[in-house]
């Protein structure tokens, strides 16, 4: 079975697990206090396992070797820190996140660092290579003393957060 199908279903079965504890607090307060029944929970538990599972695949799917730079942002001046244009360091301080699946709530602290990813349009039949622009595909946040980081992929506007320590210094390390 290949890493990714095991990546996978790690992540239905953490999603399924979850639900569950959810429900199983839930259920016996459903009627009262106004508290979502069991369908609400499956169905939201269905949506947060669909958006992982779409993070997941967003993070797996980026070709590294296309990303054009990386822009290091102070995220409460918007200043530009520093611009990695180094493929090699760009992937280094991404490779965390290949073994992360755990979702996080975004933590009770202040933004510290955003990180774009810029990648180059797929250049379309018929159109210039002169005539190519580029896209933030990703932003990445961490967060002052926290292990959260939170990633949104920016063309189709998912937003998640993930605990992992490796990810936000790896990240942190970029900014210097």
């Amino acid at each position: 079975m290949s890493e990714k199908n095991v990546e996978g279903r790690f992540m239905r079965v953490h999603a399924a697990i979850a639900a569950l504890l959810a429900a199983a607090v839930a259920l016996p307060l459903a009627g009262c206090f106004g508290l979502p029944g069991p369908d609400d929970i499956a169905d939201q538990a269905d949506e947060v396992a669909g958006q992982a599972q779409e993070l997941a695949d967003t993070l797996s799917d980026v070709d590294w070797g296309k990303v054009c730079r990386l822009v290091v942002r102070d995220a409460q001046t918007g200043e530009v820190i520093r611009e990695v244009t180094d493929q090699t360091e760009i992937e280094d301080a991404f490779e965390p996140f290949s073994e992360e699946s755990g979702l996080a709530e975004e933590p009770d602290a202040d933004a510290e660092y955003v990180f774009e990813l810029w990648e180059p349009e797929t250049q379309k039949l018929g159109q210039s290579a002169d005539d190519l622009k580029e896209y933030k595909g990703l932003e990445v946040t961490t967060y002052e003393g926290s292990p959260v980081v939170g990633l949104e992929v920016s063309p189709i506007g998912l937003r998640l957060h993930l605990t992992s320590q490796a990810a936000a210094d790896a990240l942190r390390a970029l900014a210097g």
